[in-house]
């Protein structure tokens, strides 16, 4: 088999990986919070992030290191929160969150150049792209909370999760 991965980035997508399913976990985890909190829509929201978003991200890093002939390794994920002081403070945590994660790709991005892995470039410009739009969701969906006046029956009551 022809291996298109350099060692440098195998490691560092299987890296990618972990923090793809710990977001998973994060909005998992703020989505059983608001649950709890009788949060309806919040907690529909997160799970159906996690679920087609952050876990589809992970698979595709799976994927691609497979298809260049490298060695998929799981790391470990550590234990998750579920308990969070308010709704803005959630929304807070995951545009945050979203931040470090196009952090992390930018810095797969730069290592895709310095190697001339231009596979692997590709394949990053896409997530690339993917994280402005994952920043713009939780960003908006700040301000909707904001903006309704931090009516929490409102907006939980308007949250939908753009499929």
């Amino acid at each position: 088999m022809v291996n298109f991965i350099s060692p440098e980035m195998n490691d560092l997508m299987n890296k990618q990986i972990v923090e793809e399913l710990r977001s998973a976990y994060i909005y998992l985890g703020m989505a059983a919070w608001a649950d709890r909190e009788g949060l309806k829509g919040l907690a529909n929201f997160m799970r159906t992030h996690a679920e087609q978003e952050e876990y589809v991200h992970a698979m595709k890093f799976v994927d691609y290191i497979l298809e260049a002939g490298g060695k998929v390794e799981y790391g470990t994920i550590e234990k998750i929160s579920t308990d969070w002081q308010d709704v803005e403070t959630v929304l807070k945590e995951a545009i945050s969150h979203e931040e470090h994660i196009t952090s992390k790709i930018k810095d797969l991005m730069d290592l895709a150049k310095e190697k001339k892995e231009y596979y692997a470039y590709e394949l990053l410009d896409w997530f690339n792209e993917e994280q402005m739009e994952e920043e713009n969701l939780f960003t908006d969906l700040y301000d909707a909370y904001r903006l309704s006046g931090k009516n929490l029956l409102m907006w939980d009551r308007n949250i939908t999760h753009p499929d």
